[in-house]
């Protein structure tokens, strides 16, 4: 009887751990060419004719889906926002959405295509608004957790509030991440893929209180991950995503010195910038930071002595922007942007040229205020945008919002100049990778999908 009862307890394991493999490993994978797979391999194919992708300050992409991408199989996996366990994304566990991947290749590039479902498109972060009944100037936040300081007046009262008690929708931008282990060096990247570097040892945050999040390192000098930080406030407007590295904080000369909370995500540029003093003589260059910057300065009120507050750094008068942004080149003698040099108790605004912008006026109305759980037209954006160089810069990205969800095209040389930071695809050997996604208006608390293989179909 016994032996009986053992019998059937092994059966039951392996159903069990059987049932718990397949779940751990399919992915939900759907292939468009008509075969079958049962696994959590991107494909890419061969190309015979390089798909079209706009070029980095370029035209804006019409979403057109070419031809040569009929063939190349779908990949199509649920992103969800994970339980950490230590408060970094409380607010956003379980969120989840379905993702689409498919990916080309030909002699020179790899590209993706890649697919999401949602209800707006977010390419707005953090616009000013004026507050009619502080007088004052503020941004939207990106984070139910952390509004800037601006945002609290001295009796603790949130200005993100809506007039019913309810927090407002966080205002970032969507954005999607993919991860590369660089030259294996990540130990446990193959089975963990993003989670080696996760915030799991973040600080920030408890059981009821959200982090702010965004912090993530490796644990070593030598142990680097490349990754690809698609923003669409950036893509919309230079067609170029952020290219980007995890390392331990070496590469800045900081590195974590025990300390379990520190970010050490990096533009690719930081290595060869010389504004820290923290940088290491040897790293250093005259290359400088780029891709743009916030728009947000601190002005004391020109009526009202020792009181300063937070304003837009930039505006254009007429009040309208580009996709949400005001771009490097507004900014410059010839561009339509105008300096903000002063602002008085009631919110008005004084531009470089003398001119006044009055948001309290009738005229004004409410376009520069928030309007439901969006914003006026003439509200301010907080970024100011231009293109990456160096090493940032190598990946082109195009996006196009079809009215329910994104398409975003990605293309990056198979092998970089970036030897160090970079993942090299040119032998087109299997990369391990995970996939993260910023949607629906949340920021760091992304929905991910990890323990993905990106195999070249030769």
């Amino acid at each position: 009887m016994k032996h009986v009862q053992k019998k059937y307890l092994v059966i039951a394991f392996l159903l069990f751990a059987s049932t718990f493999l397949s779940n751990c490993i399919k992915h939900d994978q759907v292939l468009d060419s008509g075969s079958t797979s049962t696994d959590n391999i991107l494909y890419s194919l061969k190309a015979t004719t390089a798909p079209t992708v706009q070029a980095i300050g370029g035209t804006a992409w019409n979403g057109t889906i070419e031809p040569v991408w009929n063939n190349a199989q779908k990949l199509t996996t649920t992103v969800t926002v994970p339980d950490l366990g230590n408060g970094t994304f409380t607010g956003y566990v379980g969120n989840s959405t379905s993702v689409s991947i498919r990916s080309l290749y030909d002699a020179n590039n790899v590209y993706f295509l890649v697919e999401w479902d949602e209800p707006q498109a977010n390419a707005k972060s953090a616009l000013w608004y004026f507050n009619p009944t502080m007088h004052l100037w503020t941004q939207e936040v990106t984070n139910y957790t952390t509004p800037v300081a601006s945002t609290v007046n001295a009796a603790g009262t949130n200005y993100n509030v809506n007039s019913d008690g309810t927090m407002r929708p966080t205002a970032a931008q969507d954005q999607f991440a993919m991860m590369f282990n660089v030259n294996n060096s990540c130990v446990g990247f193959a089975t963990k893929s993003c989670y080696v570097a996760c915030h799991v040892n973040s600080s920030f945050g408890s059981g009821v209180t959200p982090a702010s999040g965004g912090v993530m390192s490796t644990n070593g000098p030598t142990e680097v991950l490349d990754v690809w930080r698609a923003r669409m406030l950036q893509i919309v407007n230079e067609n170029q995503l952020n290219d980007c590295f995890i390392d331990d904080g070496a590469s800045v000369g900081a590195g974590m010195s025990g300390t379990v909370d520190k970010n050490e995500v990096h533009g690719d540029w930081q290595l060869h910038n010389g504004s820290s003093a923290t940088v290491p003589v040897a790293l250093q260059s005259a290359q400088a930071a780029d891709g743009g910057f916030s728009n947000s300065q601190t002005l004391k009120m020109n009526n009202v002595a020792k009181t300063s507050v937070k304003v837009p750094l930039w505006v254009i008068p007429s009040g309208t922007y580009n996709n949400s942004a005001i771009l490097l080149k507004d900014t410059l003698a010839t561009g339509a942007a105008l300096k903000v040099t002063a602002v008085d108790s009631v919110g008005v605004l004084t531009l470089s040229n003398g001119t006044k912008i009055d948001p309290n006026t009738a005229a004004s109305g409410t376009a520069y205020q928030q309007v439901g759980s969006y914003d006026g037209a003439k509200c301010i954006p907080g970024s100011i945008v231009d293109a990456y160089t160096g090493s940032r810069g190598d990946v082109t990205a195009n996006a196009f919002f079809t009215g329910t969800g994104w398409r975003l095209l990605l293309k990056r040389a198979l092998k970089t100049s970036d030897t160090t930071y970079d993942t090299d695809f040119s032998s087109l050997v299997d990369q391990n990778f995970g996939i993260g996604l910023m949607y629906n208006g949340a920021d760091n608390q992304h929905a991910i999908m990890p323990g993905l293989l990106l195999r070249f179909v030769k």
